[in-house]
């Protein structure tokens, strides 16, 4: 099962020292969102924190607490380096990829990339109520209450399939694949899942790949180049080059702050 590895307590050492970062599986939710997740200051911040986001094809619902502001927001390509100062109380529904499609209707790719006012896209239910909550598990509770009355007219959710086939074999994939198997062309399977995961084919098997490793360095007894090979890459310094361009540290380095 695809779940992403978002782990900046181990890309930048001054943000486990400051700041409080928490997932939480909620499973009357595990068919919509991957976690809701917390991200707490231990004090107020006199410096600026790097809070290093690994691109996931996921788009989360964003509560700042601190400014009392509400988003939508997603992130593709790129490792995004946010910075974080003085008062930090973030909680956030990292929605699983197509989920915000089929949720709300709009494509995703009008949000990936980007930060959207929660009200410019939800026009029937508020949560603004939430900025009132201050604990931990009311705020939860909440959330779970207006994610279930916002799914509970979904009967299926088709293309989590697609997702999951991707991450258990990328090797073996490519667009050209995807695309028979859908029956499009690869021009129509583009605009398909631009729409519905915010990214294109490419892009998304990629980003499949990335959290596939890092699952494999953080989770499994397996050797580097093992890893490689199963995650389709042509050799070991491939390997730990694309892990680099990521995280901004080697695989090895990874592991060892991990342990």
């Amino acid at each position: 099962m695809y779940y992403l590895k978002q782990i900046p307590y181990l890309l930048d050492k001054e943000f486990k020292e400051n700041i409080e970062y928490k997932e939480y599986n909620v499973k009357e939710l595990e068919d919509y969102c991957m976690c809701i997740w917390t991200m707490k200051s231990k004090k107020i911040l006199n410096t600026t924190i790097s809070n290093n986001i690994l691109p996931d094809a996921c788009i989360d619902i964003v509560i700042d607490f601190a400014n009392s502001t509400i988003c939508f927001a997603g992130f593709s390509k790129e490792t995004k380096d946010f910075k974080l100062d003085k008062k930090i109380d973030y909680m956030g529904v990292r929605l699983k990829p197509s989920i915000f499609y089929l949720l709300f209707n709009i494509a995703a790719d009008k949000v990936m990339d980007n930060e959207i006012p929660f009200k410019d896209i939800e026009k029937e239910i508020g949560i603004d109520r939430i900025l009132d909550l201050e604990n931990t598990n009311e705020r939860i509770e909440y959330l779970k209450k207006y994610l279930l009355q916002k799914a509970k007219k979904q009967k299926e959710i088709p293309f989590m399939k697609v997702i999951e086939k991707l991450y258990e074999n990328p090797k073996e994939q490519s667009v050209t694949d995807i695309a028979k198997e859908f029956g499009y062309n690869e021009r129509n399977l583009y605009r398909v899942f631009k729409a519905t995961f915010g990214v294109s084919p490419k892009v998304l098997l990629n980003i499949l790949r990335l959290h596939l490793c890092l699952t494999f360095i953080l989770e499994k007894k397996m050797n580097l180049i093992d890893i490689a090979l199963f995650c389709g890459f042509y050799d070991q310094s491939h390997f730990i080059k694309e892990i680099k361009k990521y995280t901004g540290i080697s695989p090895l380095k990874i592991i060892e702050d991990y342990k």
